[in-house]
């Protein structure tokens, strides 16, 4: 069932909630077996309101948030000019795409990523591809029932360890 929220582009005046949401949803979703300083480092360097308005001002990232009574529920962020690694011929990436733990399940995702392919289509006139953690199954099978297809694989690398990425690539319209 679909709670009541609207979709809206971000505001440099987000960009403190946008971090806080991020570091919530990236440490609930890969910090399964507790936070580790690897974890920590990472969170505390690149998930900061600092990092998310230099990333707001950036012309080249779209950023909208779903919101109900002025709380965030979620947000993602497309960013123009990304070409897909795999040679596809899509040129706008769904850099994230993160809705709270709350919500999942109520439609926020979904009307997030319909609102980033409009956008895509509208600005760039591709479809979006995406890089999906492979074991994040939950994601990986959201991807699967909007339409994403598989078309590659990249790495994403932390430490020391290489984590395995699926590249998605969503349908034309």
């Amino acid at each position: 069932m679909r709670d009541s929220f609207r979709i809206r582009p971000a505001r440099a005046e987000d960009a403190d909630r946008l971090a806080v949401l991020a570091v919530h949803v990236w440490l609930h979703t890969y910090a399964t077996d507790g936070i580790n300083d690897l974890a920590a480092q990472y969170v505390l360097s690149e998930l900061t309101p600092d990092k998310y308005a230099q990333s707001l001002s950036d012309p080249a990232n779209h950023f909208l948030l779903a919101e109900s009574d002025q709380n965030l529920l979620g947000f993602s962020v497309v960013e123009f000019g990304a070409a897909c690694p795999n040679g596809e011929r899509s040129s706008a990436e769904l850099r994230t795409l993160y809705v709270q733990e709350h919500h999942v399940g109520r439609g926020v995702g979904k009307a997030l990523l319909q609102a980033a392919e409009a956008k895509a289509r509208q600005h760039c006139g591709t479809a979006l591809w995406l890089k999906v953690n492979a074991r994040n199954a939950r994601a990986v099978a959201f991807y699967a029932h909007q339409g994403y297809t598989k078309v590659g694989t990249t790495y994403f690398v932390l430490g020391e360890g290489r984590h395995e990425n699926h590249v998605l690539l969503g349908a034309d319209w």
